[in-house]
């Protein structure tokens, strides 16, 4: 099991973001669990920096819950690589004017009000670890899709890119808990 944080440089709800170099920064904390020798399980949490997209939106705060699951490649030099894929909880809230709304968002919330949406994602992406010790350096590149509010259509919402450090502890896996040959097996046969 690995604990970590990084940076995520994110466009935040794409569909919305139609300014160019509006990606927002936010601070990621991570968990990895090693389900097996090449399966594990992550959980992330990520909170972006306050940010504009002008003039349609102000003060915009963005956070996402995932969990993935992610199928591991390792290198004899300690390089690991992870194709990944999960579900996430996307909240994206700001202040709305309804100027420039090139997406006809007026039709759905109204102008000059704070507006909060949230919606269901699906992450897919690939990953990157280079392990020194018991200190994991890693960096990630995720898409989310997902459905948005008032539209029917499956739509990319967000492309995010972590870079970070775990710390990573000696637990046992599932698979080795539940094989034998070590002190989580128990043998409740009668010797004989």
């Amino acid at each position: 099991m690995s604990i970590g944080v990084g940076l995520t440089n994110s466009v935040v709800f794409l569909a919305r973001n139609t300014n160019e170099n509006n990606n927002a920064i936010g601070v990621t904390t991570s968990a990895v669990y090693a389900l097996s020798k090449f399966f594990r399980l992550s959980a992330d949490y990520t909170r972006y920096g306050k940010i504009n997209i002008i003039p349609t939106w102000y003060n915009i705060r963005a956070n996402t819950v995932e969990t993935n699951l992610q199928i591991i490649f390792r290198s004899k030099n300690s390089l690991y690589f992870y194709p990944q894929f999960g579900l996430s909880y996307n909240t994206f809230s700001g202040y709305f004017t309804g100027k420039e709304d090139y997406l006809n968002l007026s039709a759905i919330y109204p102008q000059n009000q704070n507006v909060t949406s949230k919606w269901l994602g699906f992450n897919s992406g690939v990953g990157l670890e280079y392990k020194i010790s018991s200190i994991l350096a890693f960096a990630s590149a995720k898409m989310r899709v997902g459905f948005t509010k008032g539209h029917s259509d499956l739509n990319i919402l967000d492309v995010c890119y972590t870079f970070g450090l775990r710390y990573n502890f000696q637990v046992p896996s599932i698979s080795k808990i539940f094989h034998g040959g070590n002190r989580y097996n128990l043998d409740f046969r009668k010797k004989v």
